[in-house]
């Protein structure tokens, strides 16, 4: 309940225009990484690797993320971990290509 709270309270301040760099820079350190997706269509996997399995499909401009910034690299890709109940485990994996931090 919390979280919704604060996610809809930050949505009507952000809408207001009272979010500016500096606290949305804060806000998003203090509940974990948040990304934009950048690619028209990008695939979450199972796990960080291109042979794993896509478990789910993001769009361009969709925002995701996790509550921890962690990420991991498989030869010469790199990943980062975002929250998806599509995974076995709950923590599925992007191209950090294919997104930006916000």
């Amino acid at each position: 309940m919390n979280r919704l709270t604060t996610i809809v309270l930050a949505t009507a301040l952000g809408c207001m225009g009272v979010l500016a760099a500096g606290p949305a820079a804060g806000a998003s350190a203090r509940f974990g990484c948040q990304y934009k997706v950048l690619w028209p269509t990008a695939g979450v996997y199972e796990d960080p690797n291109p042979n794993s399995v896509v478990v789910k499909t993001k769009h361009a401009g969709d925002i995701v993320g996790a509550s921890t910034c962690e990420g991991a690299g498989h030869n010469e890709y790199g990943y980062v971990l975002v929250t998806t109940d599509a995974a076995a485990d709950g923590r599925g994996w992007m191209r950090e290509d294919a997104v930006v931090q916000i």
